[in-house]
């Protein structure tokens, strides 16, 4: 290529500097409501410290803040209910990025008042939502296309993970990783300045929220012994993870059949319930309530003793999140994930110790936040955001090597078990997960009618294949539609099909084309997608089908072949796209 094409025909390009601006923008705003939830749940969690140390101010706390929760997000902002990530990806993948002004609140609040009450649960999955949110909205404001939209959504994400969890690399990851699910330059850009900016601004206010409480005691040595006890670790990470999110589904499934009216629905009294569940745990093992980070600051210093108490709190740390994220409490799994890769690790460390006493195997704060990564890891099948969660939240990052075994082990169990991961479970399921670039994707983006055959003839009910014949010079296509008079789809005719008689002169003119129409062949609509015309062709095997509007009149002809085409030249498109 010569030197002189080397720049943009029309000179620089100010797109990327405007996503830029807009991506500081989104990072401000996320922080602040990132700042915002945290500060006011440690406010609130503290506040109500008074009575949770009497048994009945512990038992009923987490039931009203579980049941507080759920009605602010049912029945004051009418959104559905749970964590909220999975609207958040059906933004991203059907949506064009748009979510309303008014989710910036609502999990917020309903979040707050279930954390704060000691529901066990974290602060991503509302942040998540209320950040995606902020950005959706501030890229409405601009008037944005819609790949910009989607960007600065993400760009909210990254700013909110990165701002509540003090950890920009951990925001950006997961903004590609799990909400996006693509690794471009173009989405990069932003997505890294919303994320650095959202988790500078607190720090400049001396307001960083998570990383004092978790950094490790010191630094670590490991070997290569603690290398292969990792891989033994990732295992169990792994399997621990697994049973995390069948407990929270299963959970789910029974409280959903309880769900049968608007009081246990909406006015959340199955929650409430739950809720009485974690406080009753709480009574006897506190520890195992709220978010947890005391018990991994506990566990990273130290001074958590190695007993079977342990297997008490992993237990009681378990059946505690089931509880809360089972009933639909609003709520997030980074915190109880993080906690009970803690316990796990620094159990298994401890194990290793008593069992092997003649290998130096590192400290078993050590294997806690290799497990840390490895549950996070698992539960969301994401691996790089649970090893950067960890190295960031804990600044051991003389352990990558052991993070990265036990965090890809622990995805291999995961998947090897689960169809999907936590956050992409309910829209795979339903079969509306579409990453970007995938069939399911490029095929659900355009609309039938787009794609019409302008070759397409009709023939009116009560003609005779003699009328038929006299259309055939004038047309390559072996398809006709037969119509009644308004233009209604009644059947169609296949010149193949009609070959044993449609080259006798006498039986076309006594043949009526109704007699030999085919009335079994489905009709798509004109509205629907590329997606569902692939499944009709696949269920009927025909090649060519009509196509009909919402009162039934014929517009067309829509075949296979032109669908692949289509599909063809609509994939090197967005590929090309997706590698800028």
């Amino acid at each position: 290529m010569a030197r002189a094409n080397i720049f943009h025909t029309r000179g620089a390009r100010s797109e990327p500097w405007q996503l830029a601006g807009a991506a500081l923008l989104v990072g401000i705003a996320a922080s602040i409501v990132a700042m915002a939830l945290r500060g006011s749940v440690h406010y609130l969690f503290d506040l109500s410290n008074e009575l949770r140390s009497h048994w009945w101010g512990m038992l009923l706390l987490p039931a009203f803040g579980a049941m507080l929760g759920v009605f602010i997000i049912r029945v004051l902002f009418r959104e559905p209910g749970g964590h909220g990530v999975p609207s958040v990806l059906e933004a991203v993948t059907r949506r064009g990025g748009h979510m309303r002004r008014r989710s910036i609140i609502s999990r917020l609040l309903g979040s707050l008042f279930n954390v704060s009450a000691g529901g066990s649960a974290g602060l991503e999955g509302p942040i998540v939502y209320s950040a995606a949110a902020v950005g959706s909205s501030i890229a409405n404001a601009m008037r944005m296309a819609e790949r910009q939209r989607v960007l600065l959504l993400a760009c909210g994400v990254a700013g909110g993970i990165g701002a509540i969890f003090n950890s920009p690399l951990t925001g950006m990851i997961f903004a590609m990783e799990v909400v996006l699910a693509e690794w471009t330059l173009g989405a990069l850009l932003p997505i890294a300045i919303s994320a650095t900016v959202a988790t500078e601004v607190p720090r400049a206010l001396s307001l960083s929220t998570i990383e004092g409480p978790l950094q490790a005691a010191g630094s670590y040595t490991w070997n290569g012994a603690d290398l292969l006890a990792s891989g033994c670790l990732g295992l169990l990470a792994g399997l621990m993870s697994v049973a995390l999110v069948v407990c929270i589904f299963r959970a789910e499934g029974i409280t959903r059949k309880w769900k049968t009216n608007f009081a246990t629905s909406n006015l959340g009294l199955v929650a409430g319930l739950a809720g009485l569940g974690v406080g009753a745990i709480g009574i006897f093992m506190p520890e195992a309530i709220g978010e947890g980070y005391g018990t991994i600051a506990n566990i990273l210093n130290g001074t958590t003793a190695l007993s079977s108490a342990l297997l008490l709190l992993l237990f009681a740390k378990l059946i505690a999140t089931t509880l809360t994220l089972g009933s639909n409490a609003p709520g997030g799994i980074f915190a109880p994930s993080l906690v009970l890769g803690a316990i796990l690790g620094y159990g298994f460390g401890g194990l290793l110790n008593v069992l092997f006493p003649a290998i130096a195997f590192a400290d078993p704060s050590f294997f806690a936040i290799a497990a840390m990564a490895g549950l996070v890891a698992g539960s969301m099948q994401a691996p790089f955001t649970g090893i950067m969660l960890a190295l960031e939240s804990t600044g051991s990052w003389e352990g990558t090597l052991p993070l990265i075994t036990v965090s890809v082990l622990s995805v291999l169990v995961s998947r090897t078990f689960l169809r999907h991961s936590f956050y992409t479970w309910e829209l795979a399921e339903r079969g509306e997960l579409m990453r970007p670039g995938s069939d399911r994707r490029i095929l659900s983006e355009i609309r039938v009618a787009e794609l019409l055959d302008e070759e397409s003839i009709s023939i009116t009910s009560g003609s005779t294949l003699d009328d038929l014949t006299r259309e055939l010079p004038n047309t390559s296509r072996n398809q006709f539609a037969v119509v009644d008079e308004s233009g209604r789809l009644l059947g169609m005719l296949s010149v193949t099909s009609l070959r044993g008689v449609i080259f006798d002169e006498v039986v076309r003119k006594v043949t009526s084309v109704d007699t030999v129409m085919d009335t079994t062949l489905p009709a798509l609509k004109g509205e629907s997608s590329l997606l569902e015309a692939t499944d009709c062709f696949e269920e009927c095997g025909a090649w060519v089908l009509p196509v009909v509007d919402a009162d039934g009149m014929f517009m067309g002809t829509l075949s296979k072949s032109m669908l692949f085409d289509r599909y063809r030249r609509e994939l090197i498109v967005q590929t090309a796209d997706h590698l800028e």
